[in-house]
Parts: C-alpha cells; structure tokens; sequence
C-alpha cells in the first residue's frame, strides 16, 4: 500500500512523466576482443568475405531452461519501475523464435565473413546451390538478468518498456553431416545491457545477449581454422571455358569372363552416395588408390560426400573435379586397394547386351543389377541436349544416378545420367541415357595411360 500512496503523490508532481522507449540496436556483426586483447573485426568491414570458407548453416535453438525457471528480477524505483517481482520463463517459449534465432546467425556469421547457406531474407532461393559442410547448433541453458520494468507514473501500470542487464549461458556446438558427428563445441556466456527504455519483453534482450555470444563463436579462431578450406585442395574443374588440367588414369585390363561369373567383384567396385540429408545415388571406383565417379547432379555443391561400400563400411569423398554440363564428378576416397571397374575404349554397339548397377529409389536397394540393350546413339542437340548419349532400355529409377553401364564382361561403357517418364504416370518407360565413359573422362581431364608412363606421373617425374 506505500508504494501506491508513493506513486500516487509523486505523481502530483510529475503528472506526464513517463519512460520513453528507443529504437533496439540493430543485431549485426561487431569487432570482437580475444583473451590475449587481440581485436577480431567483421570480415565484411576488414577486407571481405574469405573465399576459402566452406558453407555452414543453421540447424536450430533449443534451452534448457526449466518451465517456470526464474530469469531474471525486477527492482523497484518509485516513479520509474515497477513493484519488485521476479520474470519466470513461461510457456510460450519465447526463447525459441525459430525465424529470429535464424535471422540472428545468418547476419552475425555472414557479417565474420562465413559462407552461410540460406539467407532468411531471400524471397527465392533459385541461385542457391550451396549445401552446408557444416551445421551450427544452440542450447541455451542459462537466462538472468536484473530489469526495470517501466511504469507510467499516473497511473503506476507498466507502459511495456524494459531497461537492464541480461546474461546467457549458450552451449554452442558444430556438426558435421558428413561425419555425423559433432566436431566443436563450446560454453560461451554473452551479455547485453541497456540503461534506456526499450518496447518489448524480455525475449528481446536474450536475443541480444545470444547475438553476443555468435558474434564470439564466429570470430573464435579454432573455429575459423576448421571451416576453412584445405589450401591443398586440387583444383576444381567445370564448365567455364578454362582447359582442365589432365591427369593420367592406369589402363586396366579388360574382363574377359562374363558378368555372372564375376558379379560380387564388379559390385563391390560400386558404391552408394549420400548427399545432405536423405540424398542418394551412385557412382564407381575407377582407381585402386580411391577415385570414384558419379554425376555432378549427385554432388550438387558439395566439397564432401558420404560413400558407402558394399561392404557396409562408410567413408569420406572429396570431389575433386567437377564439369557440370557434361554432368560428371570425380570423387576421391582416403586410403588405396579398392576395387575397380575397367574402361573398355570401344564403344558400345546399338543391339549389345549391357548391365546397369545402382541404387534406385532408396538406399536399402543398392548394388541392384539390372540388365536391358543399347538401343541408339543419340547426338548431341544443343542447348537441350549439348552432348551425345547412349539410350539403353536397362531399367534405371531415381538413385542410379552415376553409376555405371556395364557390357558383357563387366567393362565400363558409360554413366547413368538420365531416364524419361511417361508424363501421365511419371513411370519410367526403358528410355534411359547414359553418358559414353571416354566423354565422361575427357571432361574430367583424365588420359587412360599405360602403367609406365602412369607411374612416371605417380613418382613426379612427369607432371602435366
């Protein structure tokens, strides 16, 4: 009841005061001053984007923080704030805006310089190609602070404007979908304070105190060292008019023996390839040191893939060249003595007997083998079509994407590519492209060789 009579009479001597609120502070990137006193400016405000930054994402917020929790506390100030009291965090977990969270890591890591892939402003995303190497996660899961809870001084009711300090502890942590597995983490507490009236609830300083804590994650270098690309990285190859470097390939010997004599062998040169979340096609080794070919459309913007073997064993692929016209990548897997398909030179004939090997539809049908005939040479009919194919009625279905088309013997003749559906039913009919081998090859640069001048190439001796 004195607090009321106290207002009330102040109030006689101040009948229009009350708070008047500004304009929150924009979330952005700022300079941000490391332990040793070292000052980390924002990329775009220090010299620009880095180039070699490999794309990163959001994935999303979470807290920790019980229902109910206390987060914070409300002081009393005659004329000014409101009743002491306590700020719980209630059920409408305000501390989860998915839009906001996201918006607030999109600006903060591109303003460091991050190559953040989807940008929540965009109305489209038509020039997006970029998948994210790696995915940002955060839990909250600490909340308090100190407010005054503005009042106006009439009637004594709060005029919905807050002014204070408020401190959050933020488990920030970095995933790697390749991987699958979290590859950094980190604690970092994030502050933010402001002595003017601002409009809102509380929700708005924790989004400020959460945006201080980013701007720390993008400017920690440990995690600017990891989302950097490898300088050694080979070039990466494409449709832009610039002459590929070629590399030799070692000539295999070709299979004489039919396929049905040896088809554990010849799968167990196939692979699956997973993409992003849920993605999925084929490829094959080519190379008993780990070079696996596919189709660009496979990789989309990736640098790195999941590929599992036969075997069940799954490792990870770079993509080390790409030609996206022609539709072709060329992976390569850590380690040596895989299996491998070889490259028959000859091309395949109309009416020849060929076999397909792939994934279609879904991941648990790969290494499925299927069989058809060369049915035509299609040339190329540019633009629609600006290389020729080989049509096959092999039946393919999504997923084969990459894999190879095989004759006989279990020799490579080319790339599943493409398969037409009728437009009624969208099943596919036996018309199916695939890309002849050595067009595939030369796109990507690589020479079939013998194995002295290959091993000339190998030992350094050679170098084109």
């Amino acid at each position: 009841m004195w607090r009321l009579v106290v207002m009330l009479g102040a109030a006689l001597f101040c009948a229009n005061c009350r708070s008047v609120a500004t304009a929150p502070p924009v979330i952005e990137a700022r300079a941000v001053i490391q332990a040793d006193g070292t000052v980390i400016e924002p990329a775009k405000a220090s010299g620009g984007i880095k180039p070699d930054m490999r794309p990163i994402g959001f994935s999303r917020v979470q807290t920790t923080v019980p229902r109910g929790a206390v987060i914070a506390e409300a002081k009393f100030k005659p004329l000014t704030c409101y009743y002491n009291s306590k700020l719980h965090y209630d059920s409408d977990r305000k501390l989860l805006n998915a839009v906001a969270y996201n918006d607030i890591f999109y600006r903060v890591f591109d303003g460091h310089g991050y190559r953040v892939v989807g940008n929540p402003n965009a109305l489209f995303e038509t020039g997006q190609r970029d998948q994210p190497d790696f995915l940002a996660g955060a839990s909250i899961s600490n909340v308090s602070g100190d407010f005054c809870r503005h009042v106006d001084s009439w009637s004594g009711v709060p005029d919905g404007n807050l002014s204070g300090t408020l401190r959050v502890t933020v488990n920030w942590q970095i995933y790697d979908p390749l991987r699958r597995q979290v590859v950094w983490q980190r604690d970092v507490e994030g502050v933010f304070e402001s002595k003017t009236p601002l409009p809102g609830d509380y929700d708005l300083f924790v989004q400020h105190a959460f945006a201080d804590t980013a701007n720390k994650v993008a400017a920690d270098p440990s995690l600017r060292a990891m989302v950097s690309q490898s300088p050694q990285r080979e070039t990466t190859a494409g449709d832009t008019g610039i002459a590929m470097p070629r590399r030799p390939l070692l000539r295999q010997t070709l299979s004489a023996q039919p396929i049905d004599r040896h088809i554990d062998q010849v799968r167990a040169a196939t692979v699956l390839i997973e993409v992003g979340e849920g993605g999925h096609g084929s490829g094959f080794l080519i190379s008993e040191d780990g070079l696996v070919l596919t189709n660009q459309h496979v990789v989309g913007g990736q640098r790195f893939v999941r590929v599992r073997l036969i075997s069940g064993r799954t490792l990870i692929a770079e993509v080390l060249r790409r030609h996206e016209a022609r539709d072709v990548a060329l992976l390569k897997l850590e380690g040596s003595g895989y299996p491998m398909l070889p490259i028959r030179e000859n091309p395949a004939r109309v009416a020849e007997e060929v076999y397909a090997i792939g994934a279609p539809q879904m991941t648990t049908l790969a290494w499925t083998v299927t069989r058809g005939v060369v049915s035509a040479w299609r040339p190329a009919r540019p633009p629609g079509q600006p290389y020729e194919l080989i049509q096959a009625d092999v039946p393919i279905h999504g997923g084969n994407s990459g894999g190879p088309l095989l004759d006989r013997q279990g020799n490579v003749v080319g790339i599943a590519v493409i398969g037409w559906a009728s437009d009624s039913t969208q099943r596919n009919t036996s018309l199916n492209g695939f890309i002849p081998i050595l067009d595939g090859l030369d796109k990507l640069g690589l020479d079939l060789t013998d194995s002295v001048p290959y091993e000339r190439w190998r030992r350094g001796l050679v170098r084109n």
